[in-house]
This record gives structure tokens, C-alpha cells and sequence, in this order.
């Protein structure tokens, strides 16, 4: 949307000065309004900024003016969690679009209808729109990328994980040949929130902290603490998961503070009950007082799921209390299992109208204990068999092993045509043959190096441990030392944005070093191969079990990108030099 808008600005002003043409007082006024409105909103000061904006759109004649002040409504609305308010706009976007006949702005108005849906969990139509988007010419060669993302993320609400993983790996190309870096942070928080529901941590972590530094070239800042929120929420999840309560406590509490700035319910509402499993898992002296209290914590989340039209949201909620109900039963009802049955129940019903199978999983694995302890054979029966049809549908398996996944932390990978098996079983099967293809489609080559190893590596935090760096260290500045390039607005460089650039290269430097002692230091100490972890359920034993190999960052502050069409980062563009780098495949490819 924005090298869309800046492009037929552009084109706008050179018209009207060839022609001689000048803009009427109330169209002029009405086009300060919306740039007015841009700036408020970078401000925070979100009401007033839609208020211009909604003004401007009564007085604006221009259909690509209105194309883009609708767009710049739609965006505020998604960032505000009102989903529904995010849809009427880019219906409308829609609407004019078909008016006038311009794929360019049905493009951008079908990526938009994409996102909307995709975040009221409405997946089958996102999809179907996020297609559209691609089979109409864009002006901005972003605008695939995004769509794949979305689609992406449509998929990973399905369960569909070999499906999620293809289109990350096309909107990642995507987003190294554009050199878009906001592209590139908010895939590496999808794919962060995949390997988290397959229970690869380390991975997981891996590509929640690419996203961490990345943000770190954010200036403006609402952008940098919206997407900071996101990333420090699924850290919160994974370090949780991964048995690190003290830095999962940590993350979420920045992450809530941050949700409540930017304004967004939803994310706050899933903070919210991040952190309610914390102090679940948190309280082993003091359990009855601290489950009553993460109750009211995950009651308080659901309200807020709620009032934001946030199905998936809500789903999420009701599975944590689910599994809170069925682990701490006597805390609930007595002795009685009932409560624990209808929430999961209740959550089974609502993940299979979103058609999310690995909540449906996880209700049944639950069910399926609970039936045991009540002696109901035929209903632990029924409930096994789904589980077993579920995982079958899912993939969630490894060909080798015939072990499931998502049940523990385990070590994947993911291959280039995106299927999915253990990392020591594939690495066996590979030493003992020649032919060299995937196990399962015979048809694509064998990625020899697991899918982490394909991000991009010009960040200094990217490292394959939880314990190295925590989320809110000093390792990086919180503060957005670079300048970021909006949906919104072009943000110039100031002197000051330059001394933030200059002292940025001297932090980085500073911690890269920092970080390849570090590393030196944990490889040389490692000479016993990794165990593979325990069940995800024992998470206070996480801690005692020996680091997962390290990886040594391959990056250096001279293989820092240059400005971008996103970001502009510390090294300047040249005048008549390229604006986009060329980079490696990522993702899935070798």
C-alpha cells in the first residue's frame, strides 16, 4: 500500500504540473487532512488521526485518493483489533476498485479483504482472497509477499503445516527480493508461532529473536511497539513452553504494558492469558490461590477475545482454560471431572467451525484422559480414534520413527518441499542412502540443513539457545535506532535519525562480539551430542537438561543490508545504485 500511494502521488503532481492544473481549496484541504491524519497517527493519537481521515474521505473526489485514505483505515483498524471495522473498509476499497476497473487497486483491495478475514478466523476466505490478490497485476512488488503471508498464516490456522510452510518460504522471497524487512520480521513471528505448535522450540526461539532484532531498525514508534508486542508475546509462549518461566514472566509483562499503549485488546487479551499459564505453572507453593487467580485471569482475556470479534482469540483462551480445568480439577468442582469435560467440549465445538485440528488434537488427547479416570471405555475409545485421525490428516509424524510430533520438544526439519521429520531420524536416513529425495513425495530434492539455517543471518541475536540472551536484555537497545518506511508515511532522515544509525553500527558491533565470545565459549564446552527433551508438560525440568548445539551467527556489521523500500538501516543508498540486494533463498531452501 504505500510505494502503491507514494507512486500515484507522484504521478497526481506531475499531471497537474504539465497541465498547469491546480487543486481546489476544498480538495487541497481534504488531501491536508489526510496527510494530517498520518502524522497524528504516528503520534498516537490514534482517534483523532480517523477522524481526519473520515473527513477527508467526505470531501475527497480523487478515487485514488480515496483508495488510499480507505487503506489508511483499514490499517488503523486492524492495528486496533477491530477486525470487523477493518472489513467495511476494504469492502469499500472493493467497491471502488470494481468501479473502476483498476486490477492495480483490486490487487491491494483483495489483500486487504485477505487480512481482514484471516484475522476474524473466516480462513477459507482468505485464502480464496489472498489467491485473487495474486492473479491481478500489483503496482507495489510487495504486495505478493504480503499475500502470501497471509495465506500463510489462513493455512496455520487450518493446521495445514506443509501448506503454511510453502507460502512462508514464497512470501520470504519475496520479501529478500523487495528488501522488505517488516515482511521479513513478521514471517519469522509466523514461523515462530508454527515451530512453537510443533513443539520445536529451539527453532522457534531462533526465529522469534531474528524478529527481535529486526525491530530494532523500527524509528517510528508505534510501528516498532506494535510489532515488538507481537514478538514479545510468543516469546513469552515459547520461553513458557520451553520451561524459562522467569524470562516468559518478563517478555509478557512488556508485552502487556506495550498492548495497552498501542491500544490493542486482542493482543492484550492473549498477553493476558500467556500469563495466566505463567503464574499457573509459577505457583507450586501456593497452587489453589494461584489457579484461582490465573482463572480470573483467563476469564478476563476471554471477555476481551470477545468483544473484539477475535474467534481464533477466543479459541486460544478456552483451550489454556480447558487444560488449566483438566489438570486441576479438585480446584474447580470437587473431585469431579464435569467441568473439565464440558470446557473441552465447548472448545472442541469451536475449533471445529474455525477448522483448527490441532486445538481439535489437544481436546481429544484431554478427553481421552478423563474418560480413562471415569472408567468410560467407548467414550476414551472414540476420543483415541479421533486423536489418531487427526494426527493422520496433520502430518504430525515422522516417516523414520513413526513418533508423533507436538507432543514434545523435539528437534525438525523442515525439507524443500516443506515436509516435515525428526532431525536425527532424516540425517540417519540420509548417511545410508545416495538417492538423495524426500521420503515422502520422491519428487524434491532433500534440503540437507534444517530451516533455520536458511533465515537470514544478518542480525547478531540469532542464536539456537534460550538461556544465551533473554528477550528484555541489554544486548540490543530498546529504543528504534533506525528509520522505517511505513503503510503509512515516509519517514525522512533526520540528523538525529543519522547519530541513531551511527550509534546503532557501534551497538551492534558491540554485541556481535559479545555474542560470538559467548558462543565460542558454550561450543567449546559441548562434546556430548543433544539429548532430545522431555514431554512439554514438564516444564520445570527443562532447565536441568544439557544446551542444544550452537550455532555461530555468519554475520558481521559490513553484511548489513543497505536502505530498502522498508527500512532504512546504517548503510546509505547510493545515488544511482540498486534499491534492492540480492540475497540467498530462505526458509526451506538450501
Amino acid at each position: 500500500m504505500g510505494v502503491l500511494a507514494r507512486q500515484r502521488l507522484s504521478d497526481q503532481r506531475k499531471r497537474k504540473q504539465l497541465l498547469g492544473n491546480h487543486t481546489p481549496m476544498g480538495q487541497r484541504a481534504a488531501k491536508q487532512n489526510m496527510q494530517a491524519g498520518v502524522r497524528l497517527y504516528h503520534q498516537r493519537h490514534h482517534a483523532t488521526a480517523i477522524n481526519k481521515w473520515r473527513n477527508a474521505l467526505n470531501k475527497l473526489n480523487n478515487a485514488e485518493d480515496r483508495f488510499i485514505t480507505l487503506g489508511y483505515l483499514a490499517q488503523a483498524f486492524c492495528d486496533a483489533a477491530d477486525y470487523e471495522g477493518m472489513l467495511q473498509y476494504a469492502l469499500q476499497q472493493m467497491e471502488l476498485a470494481n468501479d473502476k476497473k483498476d486490477d492495480y487497486m483490486k490487487s491491494e483491495a483483495f489483500l486487504n479483504l485477505a487480512k481482514a478475514y484471516e484475522k476474524l478466523a473466516d480462513f477459507s476466505k482468505a485464502l480464496s482472497y489472498g489467491k485473487a490478490s495474486l492473479q491481478h497485476p500489483s503496482m507495489d512488488s510487495r504486495t505478493p509477499g504480503y499475500a502470501h503471508f497471509t495465506m500463510a498464516m489462513a493455512h496455520l490456522g487450518f493446521s495445514q503445516f506443509q501448506n503454511s510452510l510453502e507460502e512462508f518460504e514464497a512470501s520470504m522471497n519475496i520479501a529478500n527480493e523487495t528488501g522488505d524487512r517488516l515482511l521479513e520480521l513478521q514471517i519469522c513471528v509466523g514461523l515462530g508461532s508454527l515451530f512453537t505448535l510443533l513443539r520445536d522450540i529451539t527453532k522457534a526461539l531462533i526465529f522469534l529473536r531474528n524478529a527481535l532484532a529486526i525491530v530494532q531498525s523500527v524509528s517510528v514508534e508505534d510501528v516498532h511497539a506494535k510489532y515488538r508486542c507481537l514478538i514479545l508475546y510468543h516469546l513469552s509462549v515459547a520461553l513458557r513452553i520451553k520451561g524459562n518461566l522467569v524470562d516468559a514472566k518478563d517478555a509478557c509483562d512488556e508485552a502487556t504494558q506495550l498492548a495497552i499503549e498501542i491500544g490493542n485488546r486482542s493482543l492484550e487479551g492473549r498477553c493476558m492469558c500467556s500469563l495466566a499459564d505463567i503464574y499457573r505453572e509459577l505457583g507450586e507453593s501456593e497452587a489453589k490461590e494461584t489457579i484461582t487467580k490465573s482463572w480470573a485471569r483467563y476469564e478476563e482475556a476471554f471477555r476481551m477475545m470477545r468483544a473484539a470479534s477475535d474467534r481464533m482469540g477466543e479459541l486460544i483462551v478456552l483451550s489454556r482454560m480447558a487444560k488449566s480445568a483438566s489438570e486441576s480439577r479438585s480446584h474447580y468442582t470437587g473431585q469431579c471431572e464435569c467441568q473439565a469435560i464440558q470446557l473441552n467440549k465447548k472448545c472442541l465445538e469451536i475449533s471445529k467451525s474455525l477448522g483448527c485440528k490441532y486445538v481439535m488434537l489437544k481436546c481429544h488427547l484431554r478427553l481421552a484422559d478423563l474418560y480413562s479416570q471415569l472408567n468410560d471405555d467407548d467414550s476414551e475409545e472414540a476420543a483415541r480414534t479421533a486423536v489418531s485421525q487427526l494426527t493422520q490428516q496433520m502430518q504430525l509424524f515422522c516417516n523414520f520413527c513413526g513418533q508423533r510430533f507436538a507432543t514434545k520438544d523435539a528437534s525438525l526439519q523442515a525439507l524443500r518441499c516443506s515436509h516435515i521429520f525428526h532431525e536425527r531420524c532424516l540425517h540417519t536416513f540420509l548417511l545410508e542412502r545416495e538417492d538423495q529425495t524426500c521420503p515422502k513425495c520422491k519428487c524434491r530434492a532433500v534440503a540437507t540443513t534444517g530451516i533455520s539455517d536458511a533465515i537470514s543471518m544478518r542480525t547478531p541475536s540469532i542464536c539456537s539457545t534460550a538461556d544465551l540472551q533473554s528477550p528484555s536484555t541489554s544486548a540490543f537497545p530498546k529504543g528504534p535506532p533506525g528509520g522505517v518506511r511505513t503503510p503509512l508515511v515516509d519517514v525522512a532522515s533526520s540528523s538525529q535519525d543519522k547519530s541513531r544509525i551511527a550509534r546503532y553500527r557501534w551497538e551492534t558491533e558491540e554485541a556481535i562480539n559479545r555474542l560470538d565470545s559467548a558462543i565460542d565459549k558454550m561450543t567449546s564446552s559441548q562434546s556430548q551430542p543433544q539429548p532430545e527433551a522431555g514431554p512439554s508438560t514438564s516444564h520445570a525440568h527443562c532447565n536441568n537438561k544439557p544446551a542444544p548445539p550452537i550455532r555461530k551467527p555468519s554475520c558481521s556489521t559490513n553484511c548489513l543490508p543497505p536502505s530498502s523500500l522498508a527500512v532504512v538501516m546504517a548503510q546509505p543508498i547510493p545515488e544511482n545504485g540498486p534499491l534492492v540486494i540480492t540475497r540467498a533463498a530462505t526458509v526451506t531452501d538450501v
